[in-house]
């Protein structure tokens, strides 16, 4: 939720904030928000691994309510919501915690804001039994009614979201800033976008980009790491360099392993068997993901469910929740965060949910 500015993608957003092992996970409640009853406490994961969990909920509810769990983006940043906040990401948030009606649940990764675990070793697969966790524990709280609960799944949470709704019974699904292509696929359109909004030469893109599908084909799906491919081509090895957030433990901030089991997912697969509604939004702006992959979901969910998915593209927005007049300033990240256009869509849509569910 920190990132500023595009450029700075590297060290921020994606990559460098992937904490430390942490001895234990400390349930604290910093948070405050006003008319609501915020609790901190460890929802132990699969594997034992204690993370730390909020769950928020309006202080004057009775009986049993509905819910939301949100599938973080990709970056190891707490879920933690300042007292005033500082992005579109910390708005959003707070606006859903506060205005939702709902009891939403939160879940720190692994060594992140207390949750046990390193974040820069977190692979996919064991992130992705976390959330499943978190779902079942919101399933079986007494204060959630396990038929009204919705995820909601953010940039990368958006890719983990039919993995963790496929075959649930569950009153509906979101996501925002994600789409249904492979992460081979995805990665290398996040190259090519990169590549045009950064200015950079136009007569060396075509090469660097072949070399970077060669360098793909041989990291996602052969599933060489690094090390290996310059060991056998010193030549293709000096590639790793040029795409974004690499470094010699992993890309954006986490292990190889977790993108090459990013890889192997079938989403479309997962998505045909979301049986819930689906709302799919979309800043139109974003350079991260390509709206044809994003629109991909609502086909899909369409052709195996007719009319139960629901596209949305937010013409001036980036991925995160910001207004720019075009691509080249929200590449530049000097918008201004303003997740309104968003809740004026979403709220709406989960009092709906939650009322035909009930």
């Amino acid at each position: 939720m920190k990132l500023r500015n595009a450029l700075s993608l590297a060290a921020t957003l994606w990559a460098a904030q992937a904490t430390a092992q942490s001895p234990a996970a400390v349930p604290t409640a910093e948070e405050r928000h006003p008319g609501m009853v915020v609790e901190a406490f460890v929802l132990p994961a699969a594997d034992g691994t204690k993370l730390r969990a909020v769950a928020t909920k309006p202080r004057d509810a009775t009986g049993r309510l509905p819910a939301v769990l949100y599938l973080q983006p990709l970056s190891c940043d707490t879920i933690a919501i300042p007292a005033e906040p500082r992005d579109g990401w910390e708005m959003m948030l707070q606006r859903l915690v506060r205005e939702s009606s709902a009891l939403v649940l939160r879940v720190d990764k692994r060594g992140v804001g207390g949750s046990e675990g390193d974040c820069a070793q977190l692979d996919y697969e064991t992130e992705l039994a976390d959330h499943r966790s978190a779902l079942e524990a919101l399933r079986h709280r007494a204060d959630v009614d396990p038929e009204r609960i919705v995820v909601f799944g953010a940039s990368m949470g958006s890719n983990y979201a039919p993995l963790v709704a496929a075959d649930q019974d569950l009153a509906g699904v979101v996501v925002w800033g994600g789409g249904a292509r492979t992460w081979a696929e995805r990665t290398l359109a996040f190259e090519r976008n990169r590549a045009e909004l950064s200015q950079s030469d136009p007569s060396s893109r075509a090469a660097d980009m072949t070399a970077k599908y060669r360098y793909i084909t041989r990291f996602l799906i052969a599933g060489e790491t690094p090390q290996q491919i310059a060991q056998s081509d010193p030549e293709l090895g000096q590639v790793w360099s040029r795409f974004a957030g690499t470094d010699d433990k992993g890309m954006y901030g986490r292990p190889f392993a977790f993108h090459q089991q990013a890889q192997r997912q079938n989403w479309p697969a997962a998505w045909t068997r979301v049986r819930a509604p689906v709302l799919v939004t979309f800043g139109a702006l974003d350079w991260f993901e390509d709206e044809s992959g994003v629109r991909l979901i609502g086909d899909i969910v369409n052709a195996a469910h007719p009319g139960q998915a629901q596209v949305v593209v937010f013409p001036d927005y980036d991925h995160h929740f910001a207004r720019h007049p075009d691509r080249r300033a929200a590449f530049a990240g000097r918008g201004t965060p303003d997740p309104e256009p968003f809740m004026a869509v979403l709220l709406p849509w989960l009092k709906a949910r939650f009322a035909v569910a009930r």
